[in-house]
């Protein structure tokens, strides 16, 4: 577990040779999950991408956050 966690590296463990678990750091895990819900539905994976390309284009305005 510490291995894991310091480390943020994904541990396989497994049972006579064969993968069967993964053991994460918690917070890899919550990292996957925000990833996969963006990524959910075609218009927001569409929406990233597109901003994506944007910043590699050099497109992005800089501005102002509100409160």
């Amino acid at each position: 577990m510490d291995a894991a966690s310091r480390d943020r590296e994904p541990i396989i463990i497994t049972r006579n040779g064969i993968g069967k678990v993964v053991l994460l750091a918690i917070e890899e895990f919550e990292s996957m999950e925000t990833t996969l819900h963006l990524l959910s539905t075609k218009a927001n994976a569409s929406q990233i991408q597109q901003s994506l390309s944007d910043y590699a284009a050099g497109k992005i305005q800089p501005g102002e956050l509100c409160d």
